[in-house]
């Protein structure tokens, strides 16, 4: 394979990935809602929320371990917080759109819930992908420091490079 197509598939791999996990997070904020819904008898929106978050937990774990795997130098418990922050806000985004779909139109309930998580999809990877994965400033970029007229330092642990000093 040439370098060309190579770098192609390797900039799309992630979104990709990313899709991938949503739909798996599709599957199950469905058959968790279904059962809230149709077998529980809760509201709509609750349904929508309790079953959000579900799939919300399952798409970071999976997110974490496969979309971006040593993406980030931050610990797992803030990449969580930080990816369920991100999703707060799709959540809202799909209960929303949910609540309005379910109430104005005759869609089915499955189907609306899918229009209204693809909606919230942009939000979630753009996010994500700019916040909680990506390492910070300083850890990721390289700067060089002068620390004597022989030697520089990267500013990120354990990276200095020492030039040999001639006598």
């Amino acid at each position: 394979m040439n370098s060309a197509i190579q770098q192609s598939i390797s900039r799309f791999a992630r979104p990709l990935r990313f899709g991938v996990v949503g739909l798996s997070g599709i599957v199950v904020n469905s058959a968790i809602l279904w059962v809230l819904v149709r077998e529980l008898h809760l509201a709509v929106t609750l349904g929508s929320v309790i079953a959000t978050e579900a799939a919300i937990l399952s798409n970071f774990l999976l997110n974490d371990r496969w979309t971006f795997r040593g993406a980030s130098e931050r610990l797992f418990t803030q990449r969580l917080l930080r990816f369920n922050g991100v999703a707060l806000g799709g959540m809202a985004i799909t209960a929303g759109i949910l609540t309005a779909l379910a109430g104005s139109t005759q869609l089915p309930l499955l189907i609306a819930n899918v229009l209204a998580v693809g909606a919230a999809t942009g939000w979630n990877y753009i996010v994500n992908s700019r916040w909680t994965w990506n390492t910070p400033q300083v850890a990721s970029h390289t700067t060089q420091v002068a620390v004597s007229a022989s030697a520089t330092c990267d500013l990120r642990p354990a990276t200095c490079d020492l030039e040999e000093v001639a006598a």
